[in-house]
């Protein structure tokens, strides 16, 4: 799921929770494949973001693998010596290294291809 401000929505996203207004009344369905009519439909009621299935919208990461790791044991600082949280630090640490490799491996392949 990624919450995607309007500007980035296009026809085609699916919708992954409800639409409401502010008084609560549902606008749009979960599940709901986006066109342009229920776009514009929803900029006209002032809906600022939506929540999509996926990850449809690359939102500009611009951290490293390294920082997200220095960041992320920072965080993990007060509970250094509990060993479960040594194994949920390490997991994370090679969860975020998986996925730049993959970032890496994915932005070679589609340079080969250009």
């Amino acid at each position: 799921m990624q919450k995607v401000p309007m500007e980035l929505v296009r026809p085609g996203m699916v919708l992954a929770r409800t639409v409401t207004n502010d008084a609560g009344m549902a606008l749009c369905g979960e599940g709901t494949e986006l066109t342009d009519t229920i776009i514009e439909r929803l900029r006209r009621m002032n809906v600022s973001h939506l929540t999509l299935k996926g990850h449809p919208v690359d939102m500009g990461d611009t951290k490293t693998a390294e920082q997200k790791i220095d960041e992320l044991r920072s965080r993990f600082t007060r509970v250094r010596n509990d060993p479960l949280m040594e194994k949920v630090l390490a997991a994370s640490e090679q969860a975020i290294t998986m996925l730049d490799d993959e970032r890496k491996a994915q932005e070679a392949a589609e340079g080969e291809v250009s």
